[in-house]
């Protein structure tokens, strides 16, 4: 019998917080509120996930800048 496990990894974008001068890259874009996961599956199916980091995204030059979840629960709202 073969069984087919692994995990795959997701950005979920939470909030849009407007433009912003990029401190890495020097442009003005807009800054994302993002969390990254990590979700294990067995036969393709989602058996549970882990929050890797909280943070803002950079999407011109993907500078990601992580956040405690303080941080983070402050700026979803």
């Amino acid at each position: 019998m073969v069984i087919v496990y692994g995990y795959k990894t997701k950005l979920k974008v939470q909030k849009n917080l407007g433009v912003d001068i990029c401190p890495n890259c020097g442009y003005s874009t807009e800054k994302v509120l993002a969390k990254e996961k990590r979700q294990f599956t067995v036969f393709y199916i989602p058996i549970f996930s882990q929050t890797l980091r909280k943070g803002l995204i950079c999407p011109n030059c993907g500078m990601y800048k992580t956040l405690s979840s303080a941080e983070f629960k402050e700026m979803s709202r």
